[in-house]
């Protein structure tokens, strides 16, 4: 493998987004087993312009964190032997009202549970013990029929409350730092500590007013279930409220991971190893890269692929040429993925974001200099 090419490659792409103003500040890596072949960052952290971007800089990466939260669980139910095909409810027995009793942690896993939106309002992001009641209480919201959509705002609580039934209480952000952040070095983090907070970005709202789709026009239209999904729990608020402290410091797990491109890849290319991986056998390592859902999202409004709990390249071409590829985007443009073909783990996180829950144009970029 020409990793200098590759390297001259990214370097140019990330390099013309900047030119492009299409940046504010940013990172970028690419991972190889473990190590580290490309590591970019440039720009400031601020609108202001007076903190540059840097090696230690971190930056919220919205919904890439329900990748990290899905292959947490995963790593849970590894350690005790349990089939994704048990039920939900046996090991988190409110979860049984209003008729889900037989649904799947696979179900739930790969956004099929009908659980995208809650019908209960007024409760706030940092309110787990209130979300994961009204869930357990939340009649699905589409008659079982094999199809799925997207949990924007439900999927971490749903992940973080079973692992929490799993493991005698430990919440996913304990579990995740035991296990994978603490041992292999790994810079994320689901709830930022105080003495990290002025390490993190501004997160700085998209310049424009998002372009005409089947999911913009759903989602300004307050009667569908893209619109309910990306509104509750939490309600409606600015995108730039994320940067208030208390929000850096909760563990929101569907949207309030901190990170950055460097930890984002190695990990997933840690994932990504054919042989003498660090975690993972190789039958969970195959539910993360096999689709157990595709078809159009019921919310996004376009074909997906998820398998278990992480999103399936396929032929989307979103993750580079490789089908295989799995991870996961985030709102505005961040992604991270593992390519198992070629052992890769890369990442992207940007400060400035663009409209939309999947890559744009700028993310795209990068992908397609990496697989030239």
């Amino acid at each position: 493998m020409n990793y200098s090419k590759i390297s001259d490659q990214l370097s140019c792409a990330f390099q013309h987004n900047f030119d492009e103003d299409l940046e504010m500040g940013a990172s970028l890596a690419l991972y190889h087993r473990g190590e580290k072949i490309i590591s970019l960052y440039g720009g400031w952290c601020d609108t202001s312009q007076t903190k540059p971007w840097t090696e230690r800089t971190l930056s919220l990466i919205w919904s890439a964190g329900k990748g990290i939260a899905a292959t947490t669980l995963l790593h849970a139910l590894e350690e005790k032997n349990i089939s994704l095909e048990e039920k939900v409810a046996t090991f988190w027995p409110e979860f049984a009202q209003a008729g889900k009793e037989n649904i799947t942690i696979a179900q739930l896993l790969s956004h099929r549970a009908g659980l995208a939106a809650l019908d209960q309002k007024g409760l706030l992001l940092t309110d787990h013990a209130g979300i994961v009641e009204a869930l357990a209480k939340q009649p699905s919201n589409w008659p079982y029929d094999g199809s799925h959509g997207y949990g924007a705002r439900t999927f971490g609580s749903l992940v973080d409350e079973l692992l929490r039934r799993l493991c005698d209480g430990v919440p996913l952000s304990s579990y995740w730092r035991t296990h994978f952040a603490d041992p292999f070095e790994i810079d994320l983090w689901f709830g930022l500590p105080e003495a990290h907070l002025d390490r993190a970005a501004t997160i700085i709202p998209p310049k424009t007013a998002a372009p005409p789709s089947d999911f913009s026009a759903a989602y300004i239209d307050p009667t569908t279930l893209t619109r309910r999904a990306f509104i509750e729990p939490g309600g409606s608020f600015p995108m730039a409220s994320m940067n208030r402290p208390e929000l850096r410091r909760a563990s929101i797990v569907s949207s309030g991971a901190i990170s950055n491109a460097a930890a984002l890849a190695k990990f997933y290319s840690l994932v990504a190893m054919d042989e003498d991986r660090p975690f993972f056998n190789k039958k969970t390592r195959d539910l993360m890269e096999t689709p157990m859902a595709s078809g159009i999202d019921r919310v996004l409004q376009q074909e997906t692929f998820f398998s278990a709990g992480l999103m399936v390249n396929n032929n989307s071409k979103i993750m580079g040429k490789n089908p295989r590829a799995f991870g996961h985007p985030g709102a505005g443009g961040t992604l991270a993925f593992a390519d198992p073909e070629r052992e890769w783990g890369f990442a992207y996180v940007p400060n400035v974001m663009h409209h939309g829950v999947l890559s744009g144009p700028r993310t795209q970029r990068l992908v397609n200099a990496l697989y030239l």
